[in-house]
């Protein structure tokens, strides 16, 4: 038999290192391949899961698509969820949902605020919503203009406006403001005209002016800055002390 066809007591040919010599082949990784429909999701994504539920929906990725549509902000989906705004902006990009801009959340925001101020005072002045009728009977039988609806709602005439506009309500513009407005009017500016006096050390006006405007000779302009008051109003009060 050719030598190169022996073969040793250790099992390898002639001239092969034995095999107590030859370390084994290093195993192969273990794998684990999952097929079938399934996600895997970790502790965190079961938590906003549990949350998206909690809020109406049936997981995660429905309830992003609904507020997003609903045009709701990073920082409310953040509360909702109870994470971060960087978390919510981050689940958005994966879903592929652009968050609206900021102006537009803001403004949303700023007119929740004054829905939820005027159904409280429309309850605090008996009604249950502003479009009971009693209620529009203020812009449609009495026909008071949207400045006095404002004053009695607490609000910004253009607020009103917009509110009527939305309820499908006649616009009213005030033609002749209403006497007790009026009056109430009058009441705090002489209320706090009279206050700057006492601040100043006057008990009226005709002992401010014969000192200011007589004494002293203080200017217009200069009397003007120092009572806070309007023009028309202090040369009227010097026309009628005969103070030149």
């Amino acid at each position: 038999m050719p030598s190169w066809a022996r073969v040793s007591r250790s099992g390898g040919a002639p001239g092969t290192p034995s095999a107590w010599i030859t370390p084994p082949p290093a195993p192969s990784p273990r794998t684990l391949t999952l097929k079938g429909g399934f996600t895997v999701l970790d502790s965190q994504q079961r938590r906003l899961h549990r949350h998206a539920h909690a809020q109406g929906s049936s997981d995660l990725a429905s309830y992003l698509q609904a507020r997003a549509q609903q045009q709701a902000s990073p920082a409310q989906l953040a509360s909702e969820l109870a994470t971060t705004p960087t978390v919510v902006r981050c689940l958005l990009d994966t879903a592929g949902i652009t968050p609206p801009p900021r102006q537009v959340t803001a403004a949303r925001r700023r007119r929740s605020s004054t829905d939820q101020h005027l159904a409280i005072r429309a309850r605090e002045l008996g009604f249950a919503s502003l479009q009971e009728p009693d209620r529009t009977d203020r812009a449609v039988t009495r026909r008071w203009p949207s400045t006095s609806i404002a004053s009695e709602l607490g609000v910004h005439a253009a607020t009103v406006l917009d509110r009527l506009d939305h309820y499908g309500l006649p616009r009213r513009r005030a033609t002749i403001r209403p006497h007790r407005a009026t009056a109430r009017q009058r009441a705090c500016w002489a209320a706090k005209r009279q206050a700057r006096l006492a601040g100043l050390g006057f008990a009226d006006v005709e002992g401010y002016l014969r000192v200011r405007r007589v004494e002293l000779g203080w200017s217009l302009r200069r009397m003007l800055a120092e009572l806070q008051v309007g023009s028309a109003w202090l040369k009227n009060q010097l026309h009628r002390l005969g103070i030149p």
